[in-house]
C-alpha cells in the first residue's frame, strides 16, 4: 500500500512539474520567439522586391506602345571560360540577354542590363487584344530565376489606326503631292511613351526612299504629320504605293496608292549658264540661270562651297545672282546647281577669274604752249651793241630770249637723253647755257677726241622764232 502511494506521489510530482513547465513556456514564448526568429537582413527581405519592372503606361488601348523599365537584373550575366583567361586573371562578367515578352508572345523584345542592373525597352500591345489584364515578363536567358513580371490593362477604347492620305491621288510624273498622316499617336521616340513627344516617320515610293520637300525629318505631332513630295520623274504610268513608317517602331505603318497618269517624256538634263562667265580679280556679281531642274529648290555652290538656295519654277528654271568672292585669285572655278532633295540632279559651269583688276589710267595733262611775249619795240635793232641809245637791253628781248632759251634747251636735252640715255648728273656736268644778245652760229660741231666739255649752243632771240631744232652730226 505504501509502495502504491509512493508511486502515485511520484506521478503527481511529474504531472505538476509538467504543468509548471508548460506554464513557464507559455509565459516565456514571446521572449523566446523574439530571440529565436530574428528579422532577416534588409537585403534578404528586399531581394525579391529589388528585381522588378515597371510599365509606362500601365493601361491603354490595344496597339499601344508600352515602355518597360527593369531594375535589379545585375545577376543576369555570364563569365568567360577558363580557357580564354590567363592564370591569375579575374574574369569580368558579361551582361546576358534579357527577353521581354507580352503575355507569352514568342517574339520578345531583347535587351541587356547596364552596370547597375537596369534596362529600358518597350513592347506593343497587340492591335487585336481585347479588354483585360496581360502579363509583361522580363526573363534572363542564362538564368531563368532572374525574372520579373508586371501587368498591363487593355482598355475598351478602340486602337489607333495609322492612315495615309494623298492630295492629289493621281497625276503626272514630277507632280507635287501633299501627304497627310494620322493615327500615329503611338509613334514616339525610343524611351518615350504614348501621349509624350512625337517621333518621326519616313516615306517610301515603291519601297524606295521618298524625301519630303524641303528635305528633313517628318515629325509627328499629336499623332499626325504633313509633307509635300514630288512624284519621281521616271515613274511609269501605273499605280504606285506610298508608305509611311514610324522610325524605331516599324509595326506602325500606313500605305496609300498614287496613280501616275502619263509616261514621262524624254528627260531634259539640267543646265546652268553664267553671264558673264569671267571677271577680273576683285569680285563682282554674276547672273546664274538654270533649266531642266526637276525639283522645287536648287542649291548653288561655288567651287564646292554652298552659297545660296533658290526656288525653281514649275518648268524647272531659275535665275539668281551669285557673288564672286573678292579674294578669288586668278583661276577657273566650278559653279554648280543641284536639287536640294536630289543632289545627283545637277549641272555645272566654269567661271574664270582673270588677272589683277583693271587699273584706272592716270590722265595725261595736255601740254600748254607758252605764248611768246611780244617785243615792246616794233622795230628792234638787228645789230644791238654797246652803243644802244639807252645803254641797256630791252625787257621784251630779255624775257623772250629766256623763255625761248629754256624751251630749246629742254628740247635739246630731251633729244640728247633719248639718244644717249644720259642721266641728270651727266647733263648738269656736260651742258651749260648762257643768254647773249649777239647773233648765233649756224652750226655746232663736236671734236672727235675726248676731253672736257667742248659743246656750246648760242641762241638768237626773235619775236616769233617758230620751230627750232638742234641736230647732232658725227664727223666723217
Amino acid at each position: 500500500m505504501r509502495a502504491m502511494f509512493s508511486l502515485l506521489r511520484s506521478a503527481a510530482r511529474r504531472s505538476l512539474a509538467a504543468v509548471l513547465l508548460s506554464t513557464a513556456v507559455a509565459w516565456g514564448s514571446p521572449v523566446a520567439t523574439d530571440a529565436a526568429v530574428a528579422p532577416a537582413p534588409a537585403s534578404a527581405v528586399r531581394a525579391a522586391d529589388d528585381r522588378y519592372i515597371t510599365l509606362d503606361p500601365a493601361a491603354g488601348r490595344a496597339g499601344s506602345r508600352v515602355g518597360v523599365h527593369g531594375y535589379g537584373f545585375g545577376a543576369c550575366h555570364t563569365y568567360p571560360s577558363p580557357e580564354t583567361t590567363g592564370p591569375g586573371t579575374t574574369p569580368e562578367p558579361t551582361p546576358a540577354v534579357i527577353e521581354v515578352t507580352w503575355d507569352g508572345d514568342t517574339t520578345p523584345s531583347v535587351v541587356t542590363a547596364d552596370d547597375q542592373g537596369t534596362f529600358e525597352t518597350d513592347v506593343t500591345a497587340p492591335s487585336d487584344a481585347t479588354a483585360g489584364t496581360y502579363d509583361v515578363t522580363a526573363r534572363c536567358t542564362v538564368n531563368s530565376k532572374v525574372k520579373a513580371v508586371a501587368q498591363f490593362t487593355v482598355t475598351s477604347e478602340p486602337a489607333h489606326e495609322p492612315a495615309l492620305a494623298l492630295d492629289p491621288a493621281q497625276g503626272p510624273a514630277r507632280a507635287t503631292v501633299t501627304v497627310t498622316g494620322s493615327g500615329f499617336e503611338d509613334c514616339v521616340p525610343d524611351g518615350g511613351s504614348a501621349g509624350g513627344s512625337g517621333g518621326t516617320v519616313t516615306l517610301t515610293w515603291d519601297d524606295d526612299p521618298l524625301p519630303p520637300d524641303p528635305p528633313g525629318e517628318l515629325d509627328v505631332a499629336d499623332g499626325s504629320f504633313r509633307a509635300d513630295v514630288s512624284v519621281p520623274a521616271d515613274a511609269d504610268a501605273t499605280n504606285h504605293q506610298v508608305t509611311a513608317v514610324c522610325v524605331g517602331h516599324e509595326q506602325l505603318t500606313a500605305q496609300a496608292d498614287f496613280t501616275v497618269t502619263d509616261t514621262p517624256g524624254p528627260a531634259t538634263g539640267p543646265e546652268v549658264t553664267l553671264r558673264p562667265d569671267s571677271l577680273p580679280a576683285g569680285g563682282g556679281l554674276v547672273t546664274l540661270s538654270g533649266s531642266g531642274f526637276d525639283c522645287s529648290q536648287v542649291d548653288l555652290l561655288w567651287d564646292g562651297e554652298p552659297q545660296a538656295t533658290v526656288d525653281a519654277a514649275a518648268d524647272g528654271t531659275f535665275e539668281a545672282q551669285l557673288t564672286v568672292p573678292s579674294d578669288a585669285g586668278e583661276a577657273s572655278y566650278t559653279v554648280r546647281g543641284q536639287c536640294a532633295t536630289q543632289p545627283d540632279t545637277a549641272a555645272e559651269a566654269v567661271f574664270t577669274v582673270t588677272g589683277a583688276g583693271p587699273v584706272t589710267p592716270t590722265p595725261t595733262p595736255t601740254p600748254t604752249t607758252a605764248t611768246p611775249t611780244p617785243n615792246p619795240n616794233p622795230n628792234p635793232n638787228p645789230n644791238p651793241d654797246s652803243e644802244h641809245t639807252d645803254g641797256g637791253v630791252p625787257a621784251g628781248l630779255v624775257v623772250g630770249t629766256s623763255l625761248f632759251g629754256l624751251a630749246l634747251l629742254a628740247a635739246v636735252g630731251a633729244a640728247f637723253l633719248s639718244r644717249r640715255h644720259r642721266g641728270p648728273r651727266w647733263v648738269r656736268g656736260h651742258l651749260t647755257s648762257r643768254l647773249r644778245p649777239t647773233p648765233a652760229a649756224t652750226g655746232v660741231t663736236q671734236p672727235p677726241d675726248t676731253g672736257p666739255p667742248a659743246r656750246t649752243v648760242r641762241l638768237e632771240p626773235h619775236p616769233d622764232p617758230g620751230e627750232q631744232t638742234v641736230e647732232e652730226e658725227d664727223d666723217p
